[in-house]
Formats: structure tokens, C-alpha cells, sequence
């Protein structure tokens, strides 16, 4: 399955009610044009009303809604709101910053929370691999011990698996295959494989990312794998390699990715300020699906 596969599946549905908190970069209005021009989405917009009403002029972008807030901050609050009355169906990071778009989704009494953890997965589709990769977690929990690490791996297997349309094949990376207790990585990676194994999936762990990602190395190091090669989702230790390896992908080998947040009541999108339209647009295909 690559990226095309998933524009086929979502082409042909009923637009969905897209809130966008503060969009004011023209590569946000680019990715937003091109998502409405294939009908995907129908656009409600937060933010300075004067400045979303030429920069939706500008790109010939047709706007269902837009309400004005004197702040990215006040648009934030006003987006999530909406969501709650019943308004939009999915929200979308603009241009403003990452912990003022998440504190009014992350309040407990008017958020749009579910008890769950919230976490990130990012999808790339790299010509350097013959599947899409789903990456987590390289955008909310920095350092998760083992529950945290269970609950993002519920959530992108759950994701994963509503993707493919199958039970995906889960890597749970290490900088080594054995478990060391001076790494405590590495035991937690073998328990949740061995959690995932008796649930029926194929999972490992620990397991290194060149046995991850290539069967030639796993035969090279005497590694007996099931996955090498052909993994599908990788659940990595911490934020930062898991970062990495995704701009990694998007900027040395020209994948095409998109990201999302799982776990809220309703699909979220928070983008970096240095992604493309196209990285916008591949997001907001993925939350429709």
C-alpha cells in the first residue's frame, strides 16, 4: 500500500467539517486548497477574519465558515468549542504554536479528551521501502515508561490496522535484539512484543533498526526475524529517534508523509511550520480515513 492508495479510498466520501485554528502561511492555504478542490473537506476557519478573508481570496479558496477571534490563543478555544456543539468534525494546527493549539483540547472539562493518552503517529511513504511506515511516537510524549508506551501502541496499532485492513506487523526498536537492564528500553520492548505475540500479531522486540527495516541485515547478523523488511508499524523508545528517523525520510529520501494525533475525541492535525502544502494535505487525508 502507498499514500496514492490511501487519496483512492478517501476520494469518494462525504466531505468532513475541517476547523483550522489561526491559518495564515500560504502553505497552509495551499494544502487546504488542494483538499477542498478534491472535495474532501469543507473549511471552517478560526482566527484574524480580515487576514483569512484575503489570504482564501488570494488562493481562490472557498471558505464554508469564518470566525473571527482577536487571538490564535482565543481561536483555539473557539475551535474546540465548536467541535463540542457539533460543529466541525476534525481540527487542523495553523500557524500557532503547538502548547497554545493543544491547552484547550487537553482541558478536562472542555476539551476534546477521552481518557486515553494522546499520541502521535506519523505515516511516510518512502521510495526507499516497499510499504508505508507508521512511525510513533515522534510528537507528544517525550519519554514514556512501559503503560504509556502500551497505550501509544494500542492507538497506532488500532490506526494501523483501520488503515491496511489487516492486523499490521509491529517492530518495537532498541538500539540492540537483546534485552540489557542497563537499557531499560529493551525490556519494554520485549514485553509489549510479547503482549502483541500472544494477541496475535507478529511483533519483536527488542530489535534494532537496520534488522527493523532491512532481511539482508537481519541474515548478516545471525538474526532470526518474521519481520525484518516487511514491519509496518514501529513503536520507537523515546520522542527523539523517532523524530529524527521521520524528517530523515521526509528530507533525505523525499518520502511523502502526514501525521496525525490519536487518542482525542475527534481526528487532530498538528503540523510544522517547515512541512509542505502536499505534507498538510497528506495529514488531512489520513484523518478521514
Amino acid at each position: 500500500m502507498r499514500f496514492t492508495d490511501l487519496y483512492e479510498r478517501v476520494s469518494a466520501r462525504e466531505p468532513k467539517n475541517c476547523n483550522v485554528v489561526n491559518p495564515e502561511a500560504d502553505s497552509v492555504f495551499e494544502g487546504l486548497k488542494q483538499a477542498v478542490d478534491k472535495g474532501l473537506i469543507r473549511l471552517r476557519l478560526f482566527g484574524n477574519r480580515t487576514l483569512i478573508e484575503e489570504k482564501a481570496e488570494k488562493h481562490e479558496l472557498k471558505v464554508s465558515s469564518v470566525y473571527h477571534a482577536p487571538s490564535p490563543v482565543e481561536a483555539a478555544a473557539a475551535a474546540v468549542a465548536d467541535i463540542r456543539e457539533g460543529g466541525g468534525d476534525l481540527i487542523m494546527k495553523g500557524d500557532i504554536p503547538t502548547a497554545d493549539f493543544m491547552k484547550p483540547l487537553l482541558d478536562k472539562e472542555k476539551g476534546l479528551r477521552t481518557g486515553k493518552v494522546l499520541s502521535h503517529v506519523a505515516v511516510c511513504d518512502t521510495p526507499a521501502y516497499p510499504r508505508i511506515l507508521f512511525a510513533a511516537d515522534g510528537g507528544i510524549n517525550i519519554a514514556p515508561d512501559l503503560e504509556t508506551k502500551r497505550e501509544i501502541t494500542e492507538g497506532t496499532v488500532a490506526f494501523a490496522e483501520k488503515v491496511l485492513g489487516r492486523k499490521p506487523r509491529i517492530a518495537f526498536a532498541a538500539v540492540i535484539e537483546k534485552v540489557n537492564p542497563k537499557i531499560p528500553a529493551t525490556g519494554d520492548a520485549f514485553v509489549l512484543a510479547r503482549e502483541y505475540t500472544e494477541r496475535g500479531y507478529s511483533a519483536e522486540g527488542p530489535i534494532a533498526l537496520d534488522v527493523i527495516l532491512s532481511e539482508d541485515a537481519a541474515r548478516k547478523k545471525g538474526i532470526q526475524s518474521q519481520i525484518s523488511g516487511k514491519v509496518d508499524v514501529i513503536i520507537f523508545p523515546e520522542i527523539t529517534p523517532a523524530n529524527f528517523m521521520i524528517k530523515q525520510m521526509i528530507f533525505l529520501e523525499q518520502a511523502k508523509a502526514g501525521g496525525l494525533i490519536l487518542n482525542a475525541s475527534v481526528p487532530v492535525i498538528v503540523l510544522s511550520r517547515s512541512d509542505t502544502a502536499e505534507t498538510k494535505l497528506n495529514s488531512i487525508v489520513l484523518s478521514l480515513l
